[in-house]
């Protein structure tokens, strides 16, 4: 028996916020330590700027917990959700009202995110997810993060080929699911499901959507009979 799935991307798709960069300034306020947010921030620009690439600015972020213990990081990214992500008004509502439909008709629903755990698993229980795809975080043997994550990063086609891996193994029909995204690097993930759909307001995605005869969020998509 196969399944079908909704996958979703987390940040500027059901929330409003980049949660990991949002988190990062939340992380160093609440230690007194701006000042290495004020680097990171100038150099991850400074990398952006001259080209580097996705992946690897995924991984200059997650060096910056090199050295933290895990049940630190979870503890904080718990006081940081309670914080910020418990008002209705952190939400994008279109995208919230179409992954509920999912939930009603029965859909597998699938987060699947470069963000990590420590800030999805709150969320994923407030939204009473099925499941979380994200970046895995390598820790030491005393359960400190060493800085490095794991293969394949879920951004771009490493969140492709984490979608098909998952798929595979929980026997998800991907020609029969969705995946919603708002970011041109969602294309390959987008476009390996049946239902691609384009979520926010991203100019450059929305076109790519209109070229391919993808649907675009709140533009006639009908789940479950109804019409968003």
């Amino acid at each position: 028996m196969t399944l079908t799935a909704a996958f979703f991307d987390v940040d500027e798709t059901l929330i409003k916020m980049k949660s990991m960069f949002h988190f990062y300034h939340f992380w160093c306020q609440s230690r007194e330590i701006m000042g290495e947010y004020q680097l990171f921030d100038s150099n991850f620009c400074s990398a952006r700027e001259n080209g580097m690439a996705r992946e690897e600015l995924n991984r200059m972020y997650y060096r910056q917990f090199s050295g933290v213990d895990i049940d630190e990081l979870y503890q904080t990214g718990e006081t940081w959700f309670k914080t910020f992500l418990t008002s209705d008004e952190a939400y994008i509502s279109p995208t919230v009202e179409a992954y509920q439909r999912h939930k009603q008709r029965g859909d597998l629903t699938v987060f699947i995110s470069g963000s990590m755990l420590p800030l999805l698993k709150p969320l994923g229980k407030q939204l009473n997810v099925d499941a979380i795809l994200c970046t895995r975080l390598l820790l030491d043997e005393q359960g400190k993060l060493t800085g490095e994550i794991g293969d394949p990063q879920t951004i771009g086609e490493g969140k492709k080929r984490a979608m098909q891996t998952f798929s595979q193994k929980m026997h998800i029909d991907l020609t029969k699911s969705f995946a919603y995204g708002d970011d041109i690097s969602d294309i390959p993930m987008l476009a390996a499901t049946g239902h691609p759909i384009c979520a926010g307001d991203y100019a450059i995605l929305a076109n790519y959507a209109r070229q391919n005869k993808w649907k675009i969020l709140g533009e006639g998509i009908h789940i479950n009979g109804e019409i968003s």
